[in-house]
């Protein structure tokens, strides 16, 4: 069996872009001709992968159809559709089955007293730098020294550091939304940096 990091991705034009954006900003050597790339080695240029492409959401079966967190569909989108978490440990996070290009649409769901590290996405452009909305369905997050319990929500626009710790006694629930550089190109991936404690 096929080793997750040995898997190879053919970058599209927008992802191209992401790895040279990331190989600059650490200071890597790149090729803009080269478009294959194993999972282990976008992860040396510090990308993660943030989302499916339509192409891949309609081969794992997620077609534009109507579907609720009741569908089976719902329940499959945990293992199929996982994306990455670099800046916390046991964190389950999916994109859900649907095709919102430009916002990627996430379930997240964080162990207790889970610690997101202070890290930093990078901005889209200086006009429209994207951002990531949370809004805590069950337990809660402490962000900035404040409790978001559910219902609460907070907005961090790319650019700017942040971090946070999860409820000390459940498991905590998150729809997360997101918008990085070229979502709407079908990116895949994106290079966040760790970044100062708050």
């Amino acid at each position: 069996m096929l080793d997750e990091m040995d898997r190879e991705f053919t970058l599209n034009d927008a992802e191209t872009e992401t790895l040279r954006r990331a190989a600059e900003d650490r200071c890597l050597q790149y090729s803009l001709e080269r478009k294959q790339y194993t999972r282990r080695e976008l992860a040396q240029y510090g990308l993660v992968r943030e989302a499916y492409t339509t192409e891949e959401l309609r081969a794992a079966g997620f077609g534009p159809d109507p579907v609720t967190s009741f569908d089976s569909k719902a329940k499959l989108a945990q293992d199929l559709l996982r994306v990455d978490t670099p800046f916390g440990s046991g964190i389950k996070k999916w994109q859900l089955p649907v095709n919102m290009i430009e916002m990627r649409v996430y379930e997240t769901v964080f162990p207790p007293c889970t610690v997101v590290e202070p890290h930093v996405h990078p901005i889209n452009s200086e006009d429209d730098p994207g951002g990531s909305l949370r809004i805590v369905v069950k337990g809660s997050l402490n962000y900035q020294g404040q409790y978001f319990g559910p219902g609460d929500w907070f907005f961090v626009p790319n650019g700017v550091p942040y971090s946070f710790i999860s409820d000390e006694t459940q498991d905590t629930h998150v729809m997360y939304l997101y918008r990085f550089f070229a979502a709407t190109e079908n990116n895949r991936f994106s290079h966040p940096h760790a970044a100062a404690a708050e």
